[in-house]
């Protein structure tokens, strides 16, 4: 048995709060109150009115089994794709991506192993089991360092409380540092090698709005950056520009690799973004990584990834059925079906993320999810996924104005990262109270980190 055939429901390894003493858990629930403000501090968090008093306390070997099976579906959503294309331009017409849609994209481009060096999944648990809703492909994945700062600043205050001498803990594999060296292998750069991360500044990330902000709190990637031994920087793509050797610059300096922070369709056309492009086309400048990477994430290969099972090695077939609910492109062939069992579907458009679009049928009206059906179907290009119930966890908040606590059961989400092929991180959704099981930005989930037990620390 491999790591990612565990025995899921045997483990239940996501978060051990229930198993600690009330001694433990009072004392991380003081330390929690006390220094909750320095952890969130300019964390990229979206509810504003409660934080977490605690970390999510995860075991080691359960999280070290969840990146092997991780891994194992990147890598059959891969396979998938190159069972019916080649290319990028293959591919992309197969998913019904318009031509220019996605920049920077290459069709001639080979479906090669490079196109799965970054990735996140969305995990849920249900029952103990892991159940993968989204798969985000490419270096955009977000909450990198937020995530990690937050694990560092918590396991900080366990050591500082003395927290720590009660709960020996650790934090997760360092994913900032997993993508320092993912981007090192994949573009094949020598030590001290000019690396420029780069961002978009119409996204939701607060602050994003502006430019000189964000620059001064991303300078912390700039700093690891450094100590991993690039030459780095960080640039909005607004201020790049072109030279006349076709060479990328930004505030008189030259920009070669680039560390892809964005995603990479639907952006509003700037000098930058064309500079950004001819530089690629012109060989002057890298991306890490490929915009080619953004169409693995595209849900619609889920689909095909079901029609697949039956043909695929029984470990495989196995993994799909029990990690992946059954997911389906919606037709008009299976509109009456899908009503009749909305209670038991969720509705997601094929290439939106973060979930942006989700609806979940039994939090819907009958006439609400009749037109939503019916519209998708018309439009086409999205699809009906078998719902999941998503487990819950109890949670202590803090509210962030008058201090009062509050305790909640609320679903959640994982997200292991993944940098060349290794696990790294653990980004972490947590719901609010009352705001339903999809966790996207706009119901005001809170963005937090994890750490570890039975590591040794």
């Amino acid at each position: 048995m491999t790591d990612w055939q565990a025995d899921w429901q045997a483990q239940r390894g996501f978060d051990a709060w229930g198993n600690l003493s009330a001694e433990v858990r009072a004392a991380v629930l003081t330390a929690g109150d006390a220094g909750w403000r320095e952890v969130f501090d300019e964390i990229a968090t979206y509810n504003e009115t409660w934080r977490p008093l605690r970390p999510v306390l995860m075991d080691k070997r359960w999280l070290d089994d969840l990146y092997a099976l991780s891994d194992r579906m990147l890598q059959l959503l891969l396979d998938c794709c190159r069972r019916r294309a080649g290319t990028a331009g293959e591919l992309r017409k197969l998913l019904g991506i318009p031509d220019g849609r996605v920049e920077f994209l290459d069709d001639a481009e080979p479906l090669g192993d490079h196109l799965v060096m970054s990735g996140r999944p969305d995990i849920l648990l249900t029952d103990g089991v892991p159940k993968f809703v989204e798969f985000n492909v490419g270096s955009d994945v977000g909450s990198v360092w937020d995530s990690e700062k937050v694990s560092a600043r918590f396991l900080e205050l366990f050591r500082t409380s003395g927290v720590a001498k009660l709960l020996p803990v650790e934090a997760p594999p360092s994913a900032v540092d997993g993508r320092y060296a993912a981007i090192r292998a994949a573009l094949g750069l020598a030590e001290g090698a000019r690396l420029t991360m780069v961002f978009r500044t119409d996204g939701e990330y607060p602050e994003s709005h502006d430019p000189e902000v964000l620059v001064k709190l991303l300078q912390g990637f700039v700093e690891r950056g450094r100590a991993c031994g690039y030459d780095m920087d960080v640039q909005p793509v607004d201020w790049l520009s072109l030279n006349e050797n076709n060479e990328l610059m930004g505030r008189d300096r030259r920009v070669e690799a680039i560390l892809r922070l964005f995603v990479c369709s639907e952006m509003p056309p700037t000098v930058g973004l064309q500079a950004i492009k001819d530089a690629v086309q012109a060989g002057t400048a890298t991306l890490f990584t490929s915009a080619a990477s953004w169409l693995i994430s595209n849900k619609l290969v889920f689909a095909w990834l079901w029609e697949d099972a039956s043909s695929l090695p029984s470990a495989d077939a196995e993994l799909v059925r029990n990690h992946l609910p059954r997911t389906r492109l919606l037709t008009p062939e299976l509109v009456s079906s899908v009503l009749a069992e909305r209670e038991l579907l969720v509705l997601k458009p094929a290439d939106e993320f973060g979930g942006s679009g989700v609806v979940v049928g039994r939090e819907a009206t009958a006439k609400e999810w009749r037109e939503l059906v019916e519209r998708g179907a018309s439009e086409g290009l999205h699809l009906v996924q078998d719902y999941s119930r998503p487990d819950r966890m109890v949670m202590d908040f803090v509210h962030l104005d008058s201090g009062a606590h509050d305790t909640a059961e609320v679903p959640f989400s994982i997200g292991p990262y993944t940098f060349g092929r290794r696990g790294s991180g653990c980004y972490v959704r947590i719901g609010s109270q009352g705001e339903g099981e999809v966790l996207n930005l706009k119901r005001n989930v809170h963005v937090t980190g994890s750490l570890l037990l039975g590591g040794g620390a």
